[in-house]
């Protein structure tokens, strides 16, 4: 039975990492899986220490799963998340675990250059794979239409969520979307587990690396005016773990009005609106800054009128970090961008 492979590349000295234990976090390193065959039981299999990085006898994978992590470990999700990625059908892969490089487009960036196949999937390092079948639905949906230029996998609550973290789910429609049973076209799709054709992902320009927040809408809206469909595929569904208390909840909104504040101030252009709902139809990615301040009170005075009221503490949350961010925030040095 083959074994999972990992090799890892820091600088200029090849070093093998034994997971679960986290590495530093100050470590830029690729970390690289070969998928050869079916997966070992037990344990990660690493080979020894300054084995080379990569041969000419390395099978060259049809699909580059790329992970972006600040430490390679994310507090115990990044190994699990490689077990769900373990016990895949679809076995045609390579796992790139791109750690310490931020933002996230960057980071991802990094990854495509590095990948080997020609599809590449992108998770997040949080994020567990809730079936063994998403790679190979994923896959099989680029494959039958080339018009789509991104597939990505609804977003489900795990069986296991708190009471808060279904609460948040009701009030969140984008923290649990909906199962589709056709390919359907959708802004719910995002980076936490999706799929480019690598020629489409190269002809737009690949991600931005100079953005803090908005980074799924921003690549919906540009392979849309690529004139490429971006979809959710039937079948395929990963777990992503919702704020577990208020703290969390109200620290992850506090971060998007930070980051939404820095994109006003620096990226004008590249403010876009997110949908909540499946259907997309005359969803309007852009809208204007002085409509979406008008517009905020009303959605605060909508979610206490409703009983929200994670949703009306966020919101809250969500204004103090705007308003911090526009008075702090410095600019992300632009060191590449896609093409306008």
């Amino acid at each position: 039975m083959s074994p999972l492979w990992l090799r890892s590349r820091q600088s200029s000295n090849p070093s093998a990492i034994l997971l679960p234990s986290p590495p530093s976090v100050n470590a830029r390193q690729i970390s690289r899986f070969h998928r050869l065959d079916a997966p070992p039981p037990g344990p990660l299999y690493c080979p020894q220490m300054n084995e080379p990085t990569s041969t000419s006898n390395d099978p060259v994978p049809r699909v580059s799963v790329i992970i972006p992590t600040l430490d390679g470990h994310r507090g115990g999700r990044v190994p699990h998340l490689l077990e769900t990625v373990r016990r895949q059908t679809f076995t045609d892969y390579e796992v790139l675990l791109i750690r310490g490089v931020s933002p996230q487009g960057r980071a991802i960036n990094q990854g495509a250059r590095q990948a080997k196949g020609e599809i590449l999937l992108i998770l997040d390092d949080d994020s567990a794979l809730a079936e063994d079948t998403v790679f190979e639905r994923l896959v099989a949906t680029l494959d039958a239409d080339p018009r789509i230029g991104m597939a990505g996998a609804s977003i489900v609550l795990a069986p296991d969520a708190t009471p808060f973290e279904r609460c948040a789910a009701e009030q969140f429609p984008r923290f649990n979307t909906p199962r589709v049973d056709v390919v359907t076209d959708s802004d719910l799709a995002c980076h936490g587990c999706c799929a480019f054709p690598r020629p489409i992902f190269e002809a737009i320009g690949g991600e931005r690396e100079d953005m803090l927040r908005g980074l799924d809408p921003d690549l919906r809206v540009r392979l849309r005016e690529a004139k490429y469909r971006v979809v959710l595929v039937p079948g395929a569904t990963i777990y992503h773990p919702l704020p577990g208390n208020w703290s969390g909840l109200l620290r992850i909104f506090f971060r998007n009005g930070y980051g939404s504040a820095y994109a006003q101030r620096f990226q004008p252009n590249q403010v876009y609106e997110t949908h909540e709902s499946l259907n997309d139809a005359g969803f309007q990615p852009r809208t204007s800054l002085g409509y979406r301040l008008l517009r905020f009170p009303l959605r605060l005075l909508k979610a206490l009128f409703e009983g929200k009221t994670l949703r009306f503490g966020a919101y809250c949350a969500y204004a103090v970090g705007y308003g911090w961010g526009w008075i702090t925030a410095r600019e992300i040095p632009r060191e590449s961008r896609p093409k306008a």
